[in-house]
């Protein structure tokens, strides 16, 4: 059975690009599938002027196969499985009070699947490995298609890792409803992003790594279902990544500490701050509560009442995820590892509001979101 100590330090959030990789092809298949439950709190009517008060309700089926191809190959594929429903904000206007009110779609107008498969492939060196993948992914309104490269090298005795990562996504828009409320019948966007990732064994207990990713997207990036979404047809994104590891002899557990900084020239900087620990319970349980925190600023071009009255190039938006916010989550994960079994329950609590925010909030938006998250996993190496 592997090392609960070296179990619970390795567990790396896959937010961090570049940390995917394994130092040496895998000697099992390993099969693994994950259910979970997004659901997002209703809002209240003096919130919204007029239309359902449902928010969004997303299930959504994970299935990973890991198989190791001869000596030095691993063949990875994913497939991915969501159904959504609900009521997505359409526009904002001024409430009887003077505040900012949320138009909703209506729930019964909105249901939603989405299909994603994966296949990616990685070639194990003597010092390091080199990987590809592609995918593509359909629902009633969307599709892309996708490809990625990245490698990783080992120094200094293999505790220093370098790793660096190419990927490509072309996307076509084309909104189901688009003649009944003259929206823009089909459009085209690009994504192209590149990583760098260096990460560091301190010692037998402690690792590091940080990581810098900088995505390019253009062509229409604007919000095909609001009445008035206006923005630039390119944004370049930079997120700043870092990861802290540390295993408690005493304690038996894991600290695990994250920070990420991200910046677009659409104006939003955000910081990113999570904490996880991971705390053995005997041979076969890890008990693991998490803590997040989020801000961000809001965009250049946000507003929290649509103007109708601009001309129609004037860049706005009254996108709440463009607005000027902060968030604070907080949840508990129970692992249980038999061996050749593995099962995962986690439950997540999310909480948006202004005054969360550490940035200067100069136009509060309505319809913050508010979430639950429930998640089970089951994995089995063979």
């Amino acid at each position: 059975m592997r090392s609960r100590s070296l179990l619970a330090l390795s567990t790396t959030a896959l937010a961090l690009p570049g940390i995917a990789g394994a130092d040496a092809p895998p000697l099992q298949n390993t099969l693994s599938y994950k259910i979970s439950n997004y659901k997002e709190d209703d809002l209240s009517r003096s919130e919204v002027l007029f239309g359902d008060l449902d928010r969004y309700d997303i299930d959504v089926h994970q299935f990973r196969l890991i198989t190791p191809v001869g000596r030095n190959y691993a063949l990875q594929v994913d497939a991915n499985y969501e159904s959504l429903s609900g009521a997505s904000p359409w526009f904002t206007t001024q409430g009887f009070d003077g505040k900012p009110v949320v138009n909703l779609s209506g729930a019964s107008g909105i249901r939603d699947r989405r299909s994603e498969i994966s296949v990616g492939g990685s070639y194990y060196l003597e010092n390091g490995r080199i990987g590809g993948n592609i995918g593509y992914s359909e629902e009633d309104d969307y599709r892309a298609s996708y490809v990625g490269i990245n490698g990783e090298r080992h120094f200094n005795n293999d505790l220093t890792t370098l790793a660096i990562g190419l990927s490509y996504s072309d996307d076509a828009i084309f909104p189901t409803d688009a003649p009944l409320f003259n929206r823009v019948v089909s459009a085209d966007k690009s994504s192209s992003s590149v990583f760098v990732s260096v990460s560091q064994i301190i010692d037998s207990v402690s690792t590091m790594q940080s990581a810098l990713s900088i995505t390019e997207q253009s062509g229409f990036l604007n919000d095909p279902y609001k009445l008035r979404d206006i923005r630039p047809g390119d944004k370049t994104q930079i997120a700043w990544s870092n990861s802290y590891r540390h295993f408690f002899l005493n304690a038996d557990a894991a600290l695990h500490l994250n920070y990420r900084y991200y910046h677009d020239d659409f104006g939003v900087s955000s910081h990113t701050f999570d904490m996880a620990w991971h705390q053995n319970l005997g041979d076969i349980f890890r008990l693991v509560p998490t803590v997040r925190y989020y801000s961000q600023s809001a965009a250049d071009f946000f507003t929290n009442q649509d103007n109708f009255l601009a001309p129609l190039r004037t860049y706005q938006s009254s996108d709440y995820r463009l607005s000027a916010f902060g968030a604070v989550s907080g949840g508990l994960g129970l692992i249980a590892d038999r061996g050749d079994w593995t099962a995962t329950l986690t439950a997540e609590r999310y909480l948006a509001n202004e005054q969360y925010s550490a940035y200067e909030v100069e136009q509060p938006s309505t319809a913050l979101v508010q979430y639950n998250r429930v998640s089970l996993g089951i994995e089995y190496s063979f």
